[in-house]
């Protein structure tokens, strides 16, 4: 899609602002893991929403870098 009124330093900010949010979210996760053994479907949940994450995660930072090559150009 094209944006009208958003640059690429706009979506280069978007985009970090996002990463950091996430990152943010994903060490409060990391705080907070449910036991395996103890409590087996609250583990689950907690897995599921940190792969999510770190998947979102890294689809970010390939947009990062393919606004860093942007930008560059």
């Amino acid at each position: 899609m094209d944006y009208i009124y958003i640059s690429e330093k706009d979506k280069a900010i978007i985009v970090e602002n996002q990463l950091k949010e996430l990152e943010g979210n994903h060490f409060a996760l990391s705080l907070v893991e449910p036991s395996k053994f103890q409590q087996q479907d609250q583990h689950l949940v907690w897995k599921q929403q940190v792969t999510a994450i770190e998947n979102s995660i890294s689809r970010l930072r390939q947009q990062q870098m393919k606004l860093a090559n942007i930008e560059e150009e």
